[in-house]
């Protein structure tokens, strides 16, 4: 086998969210919440919070901001973007990441890897909770968009505070387990 190989089946889960500036590609990466699932028995091995102070604030969504709960105040101890991704990559290695909408989380986390001249270290592939709920609960009249909301309603699951990228991740991996319950 290649020396970079490793097992799937083996590899701890890392389930993520991030929150940004906006929506749009040029808009900014300023929270990533994560947390490392130990392979087999769902342990959580880590838990962190990372805040990322933006560089160009003035094209922020005035509405994204609102909804993450950006503050000056609360941002007061961010750190650089590449600091923060360092961060994140002393976790994520050869792990598989796991994310509600999983595809747009990924896209700006590479997309701000590239930015500051890292590399992702963790699998190439990735777990999606919307596409697991879509498969396991479509055609359930409680889901019109199988949205983390939704899903934490219907298992009764704490969402804690919405748009924060940790309480999303801790959502997510309690999403997870119900998922995989069915």
């Amino acid at each position: 086998m290649p020396e970079n190989f490793f097992n799937v089946n083996e590899a701890d889960l890392v389930f993520v969210d991030t929150e940004m500036t906006g929506l749009d590609l040029r808009h900014e990466l300023i929270q990533i919440g994560f947390l490392r699932v130990q392979a087999g028995t769902g342990t959580v091995l880590v838990e962190k919070d990372i805040k990322i102070k933006p560089t160009r604030i003035e094209q922020a969504n005035p509405e994204a901001l609102a909804i993450v709960g950006y503050t000056e105040e609360d941002w007061a101890e961010a750190i650089d973007l590449k600091t923060g991704l360092e961060q994140f990559l002393e976790h994520t290695n050869e792990a598989v990441l796991v994310g509600h909408n999983l595809a747009f989380d990924w896209m700006q986390i590479k997309k701000s890897l590239e930015s500051v001249g890292l590399e992702p270290n963790y699998f190439y592939k990735g777990l999606d909770t919307f596409s697991l709920a879509w498969q396991k609960l479509s055609g359930k009249p409680d889901f019109t968009k199988f949205s983390l909301a939704e899903l934490s309603t219907y298992f009764g699951i704490d969402q804690g505070q919405k748009h924060r990228a940790l309480d999303d991740a801790r959502t997510t991996l309690a999403v997870f387990k119900k998922l995989q319950e069915l």
